[in-house]
């Protein structure tokens, strides 16, 4: 049973003892999908989807992968609600959420892959509603030869790698070092801290 919707691709619901184990709450991470992150363009519609789909109180049916859970203790799941939509599908069709695989975590890639690509030719919600960022060039066109200094790095935790399903700042405990590559997105301002709002 659906106990929250944390954000778009992450959820708290209460095992059946099938997958989840009975009676426990467990934190679910939708697979094969990834949603804007709190505060960035389209999280809040993100956000509202996927409560419209699986609203708090609402019964689910899950299925695995080869992986069941991450580092994070996240269960990493396929779900389906009670209308019997398979909901990580839905979610990047709609243009909620975009197909991201991370394997071997693979079962229903080619479904997801194609929902997203129907998405990008409808131009369905965030592949019209966000604009591209454009890349932070390491210099500013007018700005003298010598380059900036680069600020010293804060005494933080490193970010999750690059490798690691989808991270999103609800899974960490506060702000975490990710440098100029981000690859999870946690960096919203590009000063390299990731989280910086935890």
């Amino acid at each position: 049973m659906v106990l929250r919707v944390v954000d778009g691709d992450t959820l708290e619901v209460r095992g059946d003892g099938g997958v989840l184990p009975k009676d426990t709450v467990a934190r679910v991470r939708l697979l094969e999908i990834d949603t804007p992150e709190r505060g960035a363009c389209f999280a809040d519609e993100a956000t509202a989807r996927t409560t419209t789909l699986l609203p708090p109180g609402s019964r689910i049916r899950v299925e695995r992968d080869v992986e069941l859970t991450d580092r994070y203790d996240r269960y990493l799941l396929y779900v389906w609600n009670e209308q019997g939509t398979f909901v990580n599908q839905s979610l990047v069709r709609s243009g909620h959420a975009e197909a991201v695989l991370y394997p071997p975590n693979d079962k229903y890639w080619t479904r997801i892959s194609d929902a997203e690509d129907a998405a990008q030719q409808a131009g369905a919600g965030l592949w019209t509603a966000c604009p591209e960022q454009p890349e932070v060039s390491s210099s500013p066109p007018h700005s003298p030869v010598s380059a900036p200094e680069t600020p010293a790095r804060p005494d933080l935790p490193d970010g999750p790698d690059a490798g690691a399903p989808d991270v999103d700042c609800s899974d960490l405990p506060g702000p975490v070092w990710v440098g100029p590559d981000d690859p999870h997105r946690l960096d919203r301002d590009g000063d390299g801290i990731g989280c910086d709002a935890n």
